[in-house]
């Protein structure tokens, strides 16, 4: 009896628990998002070109400079 009154309770909170999961991953998504925002800021400073920062981010040139020329 105990051992199913256990398995109906994981099977209650797995929801809840993978929904722990996806907003740890969210916030790390951020995270990351805000470092690639200044890492590029601060490549475009020290000169690099839009192609350089375009292939090191794997996207194109036109598209590096598109998502980072203004921030």
């Amino acid at each position: 009896m105990e051992d199913a009154v256990q398995e109906e309770w994981l099977a209650h909170i797995a929801p809840s628990e993978a929904i722990l999961g996806v907003e740890a991953a969210a916030k790390e998504h951020r995270q990351a998002g805000h470092r690639l925002d200044k890492t590029v800021a601060a490549s475009n400073a020290a000169g690099a070109s839009w192609a350089d920062i375009g292939r090191a981010a794997g996207i194109s040139r036109q598209a590096a400079h598109e998502r980072w020329a203004d921030k």
